[in-house]
């Protein structure tokens, strides 16, 4: 049983977006969970492995950064890692097949899920999954529907929109170590790592995120959602 449970579709998508939420949840006294749909297989390898144990390799980043997020469950499935538009040729491991929007089934897989751990909050990516990756996107939708009638969706969203902020976390100096410590785990996704602090580097101690259902035209909350 946890109370609050991410689901995405990457390993390294749990700290980007909800490490400081996840930490924040378990200081409150919450348990929490990492649901991922692929073990990331189509991702860059950096030389670290040979692309065929990438996918093992990148469950071991995860793993190591559950730790240090304090994740009550953590479970990585094996549904196909789908690569984003124009991304062949970059280094990246062979993805098998065309990722997770041809794989509707993995809706039901996260249903059956939420039957058994009964979270009350699923956390996951706003239907355009930010940067439009097709996993993101997928995630999404079939985490949204998965979760109908049995727990509140919230979106982790970018603070300019077009999702309106509900409520926004500023991590207190401890949790943003922490989720530092977590990001380092992926090593061989440090390029996406880096990209991220090069292109964002606030959204690394605040956090901006969507209660699905609530009015846009109240005020922005500087509080956890739970």
């Amino acid at each position: 049983m946890v109370d609050l449970l991410v689901v995405v579709p990457h390993p390294d998508d749990e700290s980007f977006g909800s490490g400081g939420a996840l930490l924040l949840a378990k200081r409150a006294g919450l348990r929490t969970g990492v649901l991922t749909l692929t073990r990331g297989e189509a991702g860059r390898t950096l030389g670290l492995c040979p692309r065929e144990a990438l996918g093992q390799v990148r469950t071991e980043e995860l793993r190591k950064a559950a730790a240090i997020l304090e994740v009550d469950h953590l479970e990585v499935l094996d549904f196909p890692n789908g690569l984003p538009q124009g991304a062949e040729g970059e280094g990246r491991g062979q993805a098998r097949g065309p990722g997770l929007l041809e794989h509707p089934e993995a809706e039901a897989a996260i249903r059956e899920r939420l039957l058994g751990l009964r979270p009350r909050f699923v956390l996951t990516f706003p239907p355009d999954g930010l940067n439009g990756h097709p996993d993101h996107v997928a995630a999404s939708r079939y985490a949204t529907r998965a979760a109908e009638g049995l727990a509140q969706v919230v979106y982790f969203v970018r603070p300019e929109g077009p999702w309106p902020v509900t409520h926004r976390l500023r991590l207190p100096e401890w949790a943003l170590v922490r989720k530092l410590q977590a990001l380092a785990q992926h090593r061989t996704q440090a390029l996406s790592v880096l990209g991220f602090m090069e292109r964002y580097p606030e959204r690394l101690w605040v956090e901006s995120f969507y209660v699905v259902g609530r009015s846009p035209a109240e005020e922005v909350r500087e509080e956890p959602w739970w």
